[in-house]
């Protein structure tokens, strides 16, 4: 019988990455502080993959508690979670994932630990459900200055977009009338998975300066049609 082989992380964790990024731009995500506001669908796919591509400090922010209804699209909601609250099961999956990422669990709403959450962040993940929560993190997040990368999921089609330093998408986005409705309604893993991993993508470039066409934009996404429609924002 041969013996399994004794493997460890070691410095190949995030060998794979490089190439798409440089190492200087590696390092430089090691360095890096995100705030993620919601640790069930969308934010769950965002921990993970932050996590993954060697994000150094992850802020988590959430007051709810896993249930049976989560578990066909939150990463994180499992029969061993049920019941747990989201921030801290999604801190000990990253924990357990490996050691390079310093994860911070904030298990309340984001009104009430604002002064934690933002004093040392370099961009805040809007992963909420509500729109008046949405709204009122987009306000924060602009007056103190930090960009916001929005995300929001219904059935087989999304919305991602981010917000600048200075700018007001996401009061332009809702006061539209083309953002997602607000109200207990069909969500399925993939669609879930793909608008998170653009939002995970949009927060990189953030923090590695690179430029995007989602930059006080914001794109359409329908999986049942396969159509990604980016919005021209005036």
């Amino acid at each position: 019988m041969t013996d399994m082989p004794n493997i460890t992380a070691g410095d190949d964790l995030f060998s794979r990455n490089i190439g798409t990024f440089t190492q200087e731009q590696q390092a430089r995500l090691q360095k890096s502080k995100v705030t993620i506001i919601g640790c069930g669908g969308l934010g769950g796919y965002v921990i993970s993959e932050l996590a993954r591509m060697g994000t150094g400090c992850l802020n988590l922010c959430d007051p709810d508690f896993f249930s049976p209804s989560n578990i066909n699209r939150q990463l994180f909601a499992t029969s061993a979670t049920l019941g747990v609250n989201k921030a801290l099961a999604a801190a000990e999956a990253v924990q357990k994932l490996h050691d390079r990422t310093s994860v911070h669990a904030l298990p309340g709403r984001f009104q009430d630990v604002q002064n934690t959450i933002f004093a040392e962040t370099d961009v805040v993940v809007d992963c909420l459900d509500s729109i008046n929560s949405r709204l009122e993190l987009a306000g924060l997040c602009k007056k103190k200055m930090l960009p916001l990368v929005h995300g929001a999921v219904y059935s087989w089609y999304g919305q991602t977009g981010v917000q600048s330093v200075n700018g007001n998408l996401i009061q332009q986005l809702y006061a539209s009338q083309q953002a997602i409705p607000d109200k207990k309604i069909s969500v399925i893993a993939c669609t879930v998975a793909v608008v998170a991993s653009i939002q995970a993508a949009e927060t990189c470039k953030l923090l590695l300066d690179i430029p995007s066409p989602l930059r006080d934009n914001w794109m359409s996404i329908d999986l049942k049609h396969m159509t990604f429609d980016l919005a021209i924002n005036a």
